[in-house]
Order: structure tokens, then sequence, then C-alpha cells
């Protein structure tokens, strides 16, 4: 997710587009620092401005004009420097620090087309499969594409219980998915689980880096090791990112000593800082593996970075999004913003994990599908050469503190690659049309007396079953909605299914938690992310 990123140093309010943005509000100019002339750029373009207001055969609105101008300017930058209508900066502001009802997803639109940033974990989009880099093309049947924000906002949100039907171009799929989405409250939390796997094993799951991540992983650290916590599974899966300032303190929580976790390279040096370590921390020996993939960005390719370059954590999964980018937001005198990529991170190697991007736009891969690395996109034409891990040995080699090789060029390369199986077609129209959904809603609201008399949460993640009649019930409604079942597909993935169902249920029964036990029964990279936990051991061990 493209976040206002936290900065310490004072920034006077002054560069190309706030001067732009200035003049047309008639504000003094104080100064323009610029290799192109840019007081000659501004006349011109108030020169078009006023030309359009004075002789355009129709009547104009100058602010939607002002605002399509910075619009396709910051358009030719890179993808996440962006104009953020009033609106737009107040519901981020709500994402961020209460809560709303609507699909859950945060978006940016690029060139007239709904672009996911994110679904927020938990949310309805997100237990449908939406996925980061999702193009909504049509909201209930009709276009999406040329919306604008607000209007977007007006039609996915709406009150719990409702139901919006979207359709999203995703790349790899030939054709357009239908999702049919119901409508919830979103709740703003970072910490989305956390339990206990074993005696000695705890599991924390981070959605996001809010304003209150710390406090809650903290809280939730605690928890753990009252119940004998030794060890640690973190898992970053799907965090689009968040406060740089919450990651480092985050990171800064497992690394003893004044170490570097992170710096910072800007244009302007005033961006130029280095965020360390401090010693005394209470979790710096907990031996610590990190689940990533490619939806984990910025902010938790921070905290990742920087426990893999110290060789403080071992990480497993698949090859992160790639975010390398600081931003900060100014506001505007209307309730706007711009916010603005103002330099670079660098993690304690050396490594500038930012992929490709040509004017506003990622650079689609051109040189076929990676083994274990589908997000990675290189805008070179070279071949690819992977070690027994699935690395990458094509990209630029780093080494970690102890001198382990680590990968640069575009995300975080874990140290352990697992991709998790794929799903079949006609799982993925079933899935997308709202079916399991509307399954599981329904049999909770018939069974949960039933099942709350059986047992508590421990016993229903060990006997809760999904049967014969329930799968039936799933087809007759994909049947009624008219999908094209493939039978074959379907068997093929009633295991997954059976585990997706149990988690559902569950959590709808007894919480968010059991909804993560039940998932990892069947999740490869959490296994293992379990199996090198003795690895992690000795990391701490050694750690200095």
């Amino acid at each position: 997710m493209h976040k206002l990123f936290y900065n310490r140093r004072r920034l006077a309010l002054t560069g190309g587009i706030l001067i732009v943005v200035s003049a047309l509000m008639g504000a003094r100019i104080e100064r323009a620092y610029s290799s192109d002339n840019s007081l000659e750029q501004i006349q011109k373009f108030g020169d078009v401005l006023r030309d359009v207001q004075a002789y355009y055969v129709d009547s104009v609105n100058v602010g939607k004009l002002t605002d399509a101008a910075i619009v396709g300017m910051l358009g030719q930058l890179d993808p996440h420097t962006i104009y953020l209508p009033p609106q737009s900066v107040k519901e981020q502001d709500e994402e961020f620090q209460g809560n709303f009802q609507g699909i859950g997803v945060t978006f940016t639109i690029i060139q007239d087309t709904i672009t996911v940033d994110a679904p927020i974990p938990g949310g309805p989009s997100d237990l449908l499969g939406i996925r980061a880099g999702d193009k909504i093309v049509s909201i209930d049947g009709k276009t999406a594409v040329g919306m604008k924000e607000d209007d977007v906002r007006k039609n996915l949100r709406g009150p719990k219980g409702t139901k919006v039907t979207v359709g999203i171009v995703r790349y790899g799929e030939p054709k357009p998915i239908d999702f049919t989405i119901t409508r919830d409250v979103i709740p703003i939390v970072s910490v989305m689980a956390h339990f206990m796997v074993d005696p000695t094993t705890g599991y924390v799951d981070i959605g996001r880096f809010a304003g209150t991540t710390y406090d809650e992983l903290m809280q939730a650290l605690n928890d753990l090791k009252s119940q004998g916590m030794q060890r640690l599974i973190l898992d970053l899966r799907g965090n689009p990112g968040g406060y740089m300032e919450q990651a480092v303190r985050i990171a800064d929580e497992f690394i003893g000593g004044t170490k570097t976790i992170v710096y910072t390279k800007g244009r302007d040096h005033d961006f130029d800082d280095v965020l360390v370590s401090h010693p005394g921390d209470e979790f710096e020996k907990t031996p610590l593996v990190v689940l990533v993939d490619n939806g984990s960005a910025s902010a938790s390719e921070i905290v990742t970075g920087a426990l893999q370059d110290l060789d403080r954590a071992i990480v497993v999964g698949e090859t992160t999004f790639g975010k390398g980018l600081v931003q900060r937001q100014y506001p505007l005198p209307d309730g706007s913003a711009v916010r603005l990529t103002i330099s670079r991170y660098y993690t304690p190697s050396g490594r500038c994990i930012q992929k490709p991007y040509v004017g506003g736009e990622y650079v689609k891969n051109t040189t076929g599908t990676l083994a274990a690395n589908d997000n990675f996109q290189n805008e070179d034409n070279y071949a690819h050469t992977y070690d027994l891990q699935g690395r990458d040995t094509s990209r630029p080699k780093y080494h970690t503190a102890d001198g382990r090789v680590v990968y640069g060029g575009g995300g975080i390369t874990p140290d352990y690659i697992v991709r998790n199986d794929t799903i079949q077609q006609t799982t993925r129209k079933i899935w997308a049309s709202g079916v399991l959904n509307d399954f599981v809603e329904d049999y909770v609201a018939e069974h949960i007396e039933q099942i709350q008399k059986e047992g508590d949460a421990n016993y229903f993640v060990k006997n809760f079953k999904i049967t014969d009649a329930m799968f039936n019930n799933i087809l007759h409604r994909a049947k009624e909605k008219k999908i094209d079942v493939n039978m074959g597909q379907f068997d093929i993935d009633k295991p997954w299914l059976a585990v997706v169902l149990r988690a559902e249920i569950g959590r709808h029964i007894y919480g968010n938690e059991v909804r993560y036990r039940v998932l990892l029964e069947d999740d490869k990279q959490y296994q293992e992310a379990y199996k090198v936990l003795g690895e992690a051991t000795h990391l701490a061990a050694v750690f200095k």
C-alpha cells in the first residue's frame, strides 16, 4: 500500500508541485529550485489556463482542470507520488485511525483505472481473495474506467450486509473476474491474530503498520510470553506497509546493540537519515522466523530487510513486493494533499529493493515467469538463473553482517522460497461469486448453537469436518448462479476448500484466531517456517 511515511525532519513547503498550486491560489512564490526553469513553466501553465478560461467554447471548472493537471504531472514520476482530493485525505485518516463500512480496499486511480493498492487484512475483499494490483473495471455491471475517486468511494462503501459486484482485471487472467462482495465494518487493527502454536512457539500476524501497531504488537508478545513463548513466527504476508516509524520501532524490538535498521537518501539531503537500534529491549534474543509474500510491501520490507541483513531472523515465503520509496504528504489549502516521494530507503546491507518503474507504472516482466518470484519485474531482457532455493542469481548480490548472500533488484528474497499451491479456475469463480461467503453465513446461522454445545474453540479446530452434503450445497448454489463448474477441478481443490470453509465457519463463531489456526494447517509457507525455527534459534544465539 502506498502510504504516508514518517520523517522527523521538517521540510519547507517548496518545490515544483507546491509552487504550481501556490501560484494558482494567488500565493506569493518564495523560491523555486530546479534545473529546468520552473518559473517559465509555471507561467506557461498559467497562460494556458487563462486562455482556456477566457476563450474555450464552453464554460470550464478551473478547479477540476487544475486537479487534472496535477494528476497528469505526478503520473510522470513514480507509482507512489499522487494527488489526494480533500475527501481522499479525510478517508485516508479514517483508514488509519477509526473504522468504516465498505468492501475493505485501498486504491489509486492510475490512467483512469481503479488499481487496488491492497485489501485491508481481515476485510471482505481480503477474505474473497482480491489482491494488490487488481484493477477494478466495473461496479455492479457499469464501467468504472474513468470514474472519479469520490464516485468510486460512493459506489464501494455502504451499509454492512449490502452487496456490490466488482469486475476485476488481474495480470495473468485471460478474462475479467466478477467478485460479489458483502460490505462489512472494516476494523482498523494491526495485529490480526496472536496465539501459541505449541508450548514454546508463538505466532503473530501483523496486517499493516498503522499508528498503534507497535503497542498492539507489544501487548501480543507479552501475552505470548506469559504463556511460555520462547520463539516466534512473525507473519507479514499481505502486509502492504504503513508508517516507517512503526516499522523501525518493531525491528528495533528484536535487534540488540546500536545497528543500522534502515537509511534513506534523497535528492534533498535534508531527507538523508540513518535509523538505528537501541539496546535493552525484551525480545532481542527471541528466535525469529519472518513470513513474507509478494503482498508484503513498504514498511514490511523495512522490517524484513533489517532482520535478514543483520542475520537476526530467517525469512520464508515469496519475494516481497519491492517498494523502496519513501513518501511525505503535504497538505494544500483546500484540504487536498500531495503525497510526494522524497527519498529511497536502503536496508543495512545497502539494498534498495524498489522494483523498476517508468512514468508512474511498474515495468512488466518480459523474461517469463520466475521460479518462485512471480512479482519480480525486471526491465532488462537477460536470462535468469536460479540456485537450489529458486533465488534469481542474475540479480545484484549483497552480503549480510555474517557474510551470507542476499539479493537486491526488487523486493526482499527469502532465505527459503516456498510458494503456496494455486487454486483451479472453477474454484476461483465460485469463490469470487460470493457463494462460499453466503454458504458460511447461512450455515452458521442454522448451526451455531449446536456447534457451541459440542465444545469450545479448541474442540472445533480439532474435530469440525466439512461433509459431502456441505460440498453439494455449495455446488447447488453455484448452479443457481449459473457458474460453469468443472467437477475435475472442483475435486482437486476439495481439500483446500474444506480448510477455507472450516476457517470461515470458525471465525464467525469463535473469532479470528480460530480462522488463522485452521488455515495454518494447510499452509506450506508456515510449515516451512516452523521447520527452520531451529536455524533461527542458532542465529539468535550468535547474534551480537
